[in-house]
Formats: C-alpha cells, sequence, structure tokens
C-alpha cells in the first residue's frame, strides 16, 4: 500500500505539471473572467427577482465544464503514456500495471478536482459579487461532486483501456450526460411492471449513475440539508463502484501489449 501510494503521489505531481504545459489551467482562468465578467451585466438591469435563474445558468455551467474537462482528462491518462512511449521507463521500474492504473486514477481525480473548485470558487464569488447567497446544502453539493469526479474517473479510466481514445471521449459524454434519462427512460419503458422486480432491478443498477452526484438543482432552490447518512451511501456507492470500473480496466490492462 505504501508503495502504491509514492507511485500514485509522484504520477499526481507529473500530472499536475502536464496540465499546467497544456494550458488548461488558464482555460479555467479565462472561462472564469468571462463568469465575472457577466456579472457586470446582470448589475446593470438588477438581479432583483431574478437569483434562481442566475444561480440555475452558473451551476449548470460549473457542471458542463467540469464533466466535460474530467471525461477529457482521465480519457487521456493511459493513452498519452501509449502514445509517447512513456509507458516504457515507467514499468522498466518496480511499478505494477495495477499500481500505475491506479497512480492514473488518482492523477486524473486530483486534476479534475482542483479543476472543479476552481470554477467554484469564481462561480461563488459571482455570486457573491451580485448579492446571492448560498445555503449550507452548498458544501454537501461540493462533497458530492468530488466524489462523482472520483468515480467518473475511474468510469473513464477503464473505459480507456478497452476503446480509442475518441470512442471513450464520446461514450463517456453520452453516459455522464445522459445517465439520469437513461434511467428514467428505462423505467418508462417498464412501466407496467413493479418497481420490486428483480430483474429491472439489476438492469437499472448496472447502469451507470453520474447523475446521482448532482445536487446542483437543490442549492439553485435552495433546499434544507439532505442526511448525512444519504451522502455516506453515495460515498459507498462512489468506491464499490469505481473500484469494480477500475477492476475491469485492470483485467483488461494486465494483459494488453504495450
Amino acid at each position: 500500500m505504501t508503495r502504491t501510494w509514492q507511485v500514485a503521489r509522484a504520477l499526481m505531481v507529473a500530472g499536475l505539471l502536464e496540465t499546467v504545459r497544456r494550458k488548461e489551467v488558464y482555460v479555467l482562468l479565462i472561462l472564469s473572467a468571462l463568469l465575472t465578467g457577466g456579472a457586470a451585466a446582470f448589475r446593470v438591469f438588477g438581479v432583483q427577482g431574478l437569483e434562481i435563474f442566475v444561480k440555475d445558468v452558473a451551476f449548470t455551467a460549473v457542471g458542463i465544464m467540469t464533466t466535460i474537462l474530467t471525461v477529457f482528462i482521465a480519457a487521456r491518462q493511459i493513452p498519452d503514456e501509449l502514445q509517447r512511449r512513456t509507458i516504457y521507463p515507467l514499468m522498466a521500474r518496480p511499478i505494477t500495471r495495477g499500481q500505475l492504473l491506479i497512480g492514473k486514477w488518482a492523477t486524473a481525480t486530483l486534476t479534475a478536482a482542483v479543476a472543479f473548485l476552481t470554477l467554484t470558487l469564481a462561480n461563488t464569488l459571482l455570486l457573491a459579487s451580485l448579492g446571492i447567497t448560498l445555503k449550507p446544502i452548498f458544501v454537501q453539493y461540493v462533497l458530492l461532486k468530488l466524489l462523482g469526479i472520483g468515480w467518473l474517473c475511474a468510469f473513464v479510466i477503464a473505459l480507456s483501456v478497452y476503446l480509442t481514445p475518441p470512442a471513450t471521449i464520446t461514450l463517456s459524454l453520452i453516459l455522464a450526460f445522459g445517465s439520469g434519462a437513461f434511467g428514467r427512460l428505462l423505467l418508462m419503458a417498464h412501466w407496467e411492471h413493479d418497481l420490486s422486480v428483480l430483474w429491472l432491478n439489476l438492469l437499472y443498477g448496472i447502469l451507470p449513475h453520474y447523475d446521482y452526484f448532482d445536487m446542483s438543482k437543490k442549492v439553485v432552490f435552495d433546499w434544507d440539508l439532505a442526511p448525512w447518512g444519504v451522502l455516506g451511501a453515495m460515498a459507498g456507492y462512489a468506491v464499490l463502484s469505481g473500484t469494480a470500473w477500475l477492476f475491469i480496466g485492470w483485467l483488461r490492462f494486465r494483459k494488453q501489449t504495450l
């Protein structure tokens, strides 16, 4: 475990430096500046009575940008190492493929989490400049979103060892943005069955549920705090499901010809 942590820590530092080199941090700063500039327009017209609309737009934008960045960051972790042949010096060291996979997941999760927190901070400052306050459920929103980022990185990295990078990105974005719709369509298509039917529950459970980690609408409409037991259950789901996806990826990666 200590060795795995050392590998993950080294890869995380390298991943953050790579993100800076790719100018992705600057993209986030530009997006943050655009959000802040948009505040000036609302000040001209005033935001009295438009608080819900402003919050909805802001959190929707943060959610979309975070999801896209997370998918792109996670999808390139393994393929980039193979394409640039930098994976060979890594594998020449006493590092197992399982440790490398976990290290790449940790790198993607940390990088995407930093991106999300940067956007969230800019979003919070923007709303504060307009005199819009956020309720305590905002803290739960941030925590649940961070869990979702870790889960999504595991899912995308697992796909990346089976599919080409374009296919991984396309399928991941479809499943990430459409996960809620897919679940509702499944239930609607079988509305005549009782929800306690075993096969329907198993099929619904197998589907990726990135939508579980989104509390943005509850923040927008100022809900009360959700029971912390629910967040604990979601943390358990993120750990178990994310571990399962990484295990599926490892089954392929451990036998993959490099």
